[in-house]
């Protein structure tokens, strides 16, 4: 039997680890399960494998270790059984083989200089990490949410000058500064947004004046140490956090939500997982709408041969990383002499080049943002927070 492509994916929550024990039974020896099926336009196949993680225990050595032994012989299954031509890794499993998977691994999982990567031990197969596809997304759930909460790039004059006239629509704050973040940043900038209508929230700011350049853009370790900003106070302004990071030094709390609310509600993009925005504290604020980033809504031709609630989707919901290889395969599916052109993009680094493509690739299969969000995996009843919107 052949497939296309293979998603190998942590579990998303404990719950999500449950569900797939409970509909599929206990992980092979190996730490990996049974391959889940999913067909898409009668086109393309593919097979989603579990792997028996959690992305907190990926926190730790031991945890990655174990999670690169379990993927590697996943992968192994998959290629031999199913003549593989593209390879997710998904969720948190995208981290264990270094950013552009350069790392020498063993089948044990550990490093090793005399070990294989994992193009060198695959060369014909493609790789990627679903990150170009997510941005791409997400910069679309920005657009959204902006919209809704009526937030729009303001000039700074007026701002600076808070002339009586000027009523500020809002500031957007960017709660990390991966791959995801950075893409948040520029897309920010490129729309022109004030640079007092950005606040960003980062430890790690070795490239950032490189995309700021002489832009004054407030840079803080911590979204409770915003302070001294023109959108903090009385006319409290900040009214969307793009959370990317699931850093536990920059976890979103209530206590941290406290610090730059002051009446007005708040949305929440929370694309991190684990999440950055702990569901126990979300519960604890009040007038603050969240959803989950990273999902993607298929119009049509999405089949599954399992029940897809038992990994947090639905009927035409998609994992954005997801959607991203089913594209990219269904396309060579009808163009297969483009694949030398797929392998000179860089599927592991958010880039204009790319993500254009995956974009455009989006356009072509019917696949966008869902009119429905969810948060903690669940759907969101949005006649309940209109309000909050």
């Amino acid at each position: 039997m052949k497939s296309d492509t293979v998603f190998i994916s942590d579990a998303v929550s404990q719950e999500s680890h449950n569900n797939i024990v409970s509909a599929m039974g206990n992980f092979k020896r190996n730490g990996f399960n049974k391959p889940l099926f999913i067909n898409f336009q009668n086109k393309t196949s593919h097979i989603l494998i579990p792997i028996d993680t959690l992305p907190d225990k990926l926190l730790n050595k031991s945890g990655i270790i174990k999670a690169r032994k379990q993927f590697l012989h996943a992968l192994k299954y998959s290629v031999e059984n199913f003549d593989i031509k593209i390879v997710l890794l998904a969720a948190s499993t995208k981290r264990l083989f270094g950013k552009e998977i350069e790392l020498r691994v063993n089948w044990e999982g550990k490093l090793d200089d005399n070990g294989f990567t994992l193009r060198e031990f695959y060369p014909n197969t493609l790789f990627t990490n679903g990150d170009n596809g997510t941005s791409s997304l997400l910069e679309l759930e920005i657009e959204s949410i902006s919209k809704k909460k009526k937030i729009k790039p303001e000039n700074k004059i007026r701002c600076l000058f808070q002339k009586e006239d000027f009523h500020c629509s809002g500031a957007i704050v960017i709660n990390g500064l991966g791959l995801l973040g950075t893409n948040s940043l520029k897309y920010l900038i490129g729309k022109n947004y004030c640079e007092n209508q950005i606040v960003i929230i980062s430890n790690h700011t070795n490239e950032l004046q490189d995309i700021i350049g002489e832009r004054d853009i407030s840079v803080f370790s911590h979204l409770s140490k915003i302070s001294g900003h023109n959108c903090i106070g009385k006319s409290s302004k900040i009214k969307l956090i793009i959370n990317t990071t699931h850093n536990p030094s920059q976890l979103i709390t209530a206590e941290s939500i406290s610090k730059i609310q002051n009446g007005q509600s708040i949305g929440v993009i929370d694309v991190a997982v684990p999440y950055g925005f702990p569901e126990e504290e979300f519960h604890k604020c009040n007038n603050v709408f969240r959803q989950d980033g990273g999902n993607a809504y298929v119009e049509e031709g999405l089949e599954y041969f399992f029940n897809p609630v038992i990994c947090g989707l639905s009927e035409n919901l998609l994992y954005v990383c997801f959607a991203e290889t089913i594209a990219l395969s269904t396309y060579l599916k009808g163009n297969p002499k483009e694949i030398e052109n797929i392998r000179k993009l860089n599927l592991f680094n958010v880039n204009k080049a790319t993500k254009d493509f995956v974009k455009s690739l989006f356009e072509k299969y019917g696949i966008g943002i869902s009119p429905n969000p969810f948060s903690y995996n669940k759907r969101i009843d949005l006649s309940r927070i209109e309000n909050v919107l």
